[in-house]
């Protein structure tokens, strides 16, 4: 027997499927048993606030996985007046909108983006490291003289 985190009851008062609605987050569809207390506690705060008491359904947006959306109605014809307006999780310092890996690792990086985080811990962006411009003159020179030192 396990405790639902959501309702407060014990599995066996709910059924399968409400059992996985429960305990299955909208924001990053994982499961409660992958996020730590503060990262689920997060990702609840995050869908109560985009959802502002509206209903929510599931949507993609290009080639991003699946999240939660909030229906907007507009003043059209149908079908022109429903909107998915995507909820997403926002860095707390800059509040711009989170990446898929910012939104998993958000309890350690403490609801900071990746660029914020650098920026608080004083770290170099691993990003500018990882790819460097093939076009500058220097990394040509470098791969003229790694040719020349094979000869």
């Amino acid at each position: 027997m396990s405790m639902c985190k959501t309702c407060l009851k014990d599995s066996s008062k709910h059924s399968t499927k409400l059992w996985t609605l429960h305990n299955w987050c909208p924001i990053c569809q994982k499961n409660i048993k992958e996020h730590s207390d503060d990262l689920w506690q997060m990702h609840q705060q995050v869908v109560a606030k985009g959802a502002k008491g509206g209903k929510i359904r599931p949507i993609t947006v290009g080639l991003a996985r699946s999240s939660v959306g909030v229906v907007a109605k507009w003043n059209a014809k149908p079908p022109f007046n429903i909107e998915m307006v995507p909820i997403y999780m926002h860095c707390a310092k800059c509040s711009l909108a989170m990446g898929d890996i910012e939104v998993d690792n958000a309890d350690v990086l403490d609801s900071l983006c990746l660029e914020c985080f650098t920026e608080l811990t004083e770290q170099i962006n691993p990003l500018d490291d990882k790819f460097p411009n093939y076009r500058s003159y220097e990394h040509s020179q470098k791969i003229r003289k790694r040719i020349e030192e094979r000869k």
